[in-house]
């Protein structure tokens, strides 16, 4: 019975190894993978499968031995069976799952240094967006400084516009009050296209 129970709880064990990674390969898919870690969870689908495989025929042979124990347990003893697996070692399901083991733990591995890869590329291009808005903002203070330059510049230009016109402006304004005080109207056209 506890060889049983023992059997089962290896069982569910393995199930749920198996949904574990079929969650994560479900999540991998969402995302770019590189060809190394294609390859990686290409092999450890294949040993998903043979894991599955070999624990469906081990299954399948102690459901015919268990029969066959019962009716001839003269010829084969269950515990001598049992003590012989264990001196000549691991059963084929047990391999396979330890090189399931053994593949998923290089999958953190790889998950971990891609993780730190794309860590370094996002620390990269924050520090270039950094340099460029610091670029941005020595061209904004250079244009700011310009205008300034520039608005005086046209103020002065401006203020000499208009010192330079206003005498001009006085003459005019008083040749023009000369010609309407005066009889002739013509005069101050006539004395404009000389």
């Amino acid at each position: 019975m506890k060889d049983v129970l023992a059997s089962y709880e290896a069982l569910v064990h393995l199930f749920e190894r198996i949904h574990f990674f079929l969650q994560r390969l479900n999540r991998y898919s969402a995302i770019p993978l590189t060809p190394e870690m294609t390859l990686l969870l290409g092999k450890i689908m294949a040993q998903v499968l043979s894991v599955l495989a070999l624990s469906t025929k081990e299954m399948k042979q102690r459901s015919i031995s268990g029969p066959i124990h019962l009716i001839f347990s003269f010829v084969a003893d269950y515990e001598t069976e049992k003590l012989m697996k264990r001196i000549a070692g691991r059963t084929d399901v047990e391999d396979a799952v330890q090189r399931l083991d053994v593949l998923t733990k290089e999958e953190n591995l790889m998950t971990a240094a891609r993780n730190s890869e794309v860590t370094h590329r996002v620390d990269v291009n924050v520090n270039e967006t950094k340099e460029l808005t610091r670029d941005v903002r020595d061209n904004v203070i250079t244009i700011d400084e310009n205008v300034k330059v520039t608005r005086h510049g046209a103020r002065k230009s401006f203020e000499i516009f208009i010192n330079f016109t206003d005498p001009c402006l006085s003459v005019v304004e008083t040749a023009i009050d000369e010609q309407q005080r005066s009889s002739d109207p013509d005069g101050f056209m006539a004395d404009c296209h000389r």
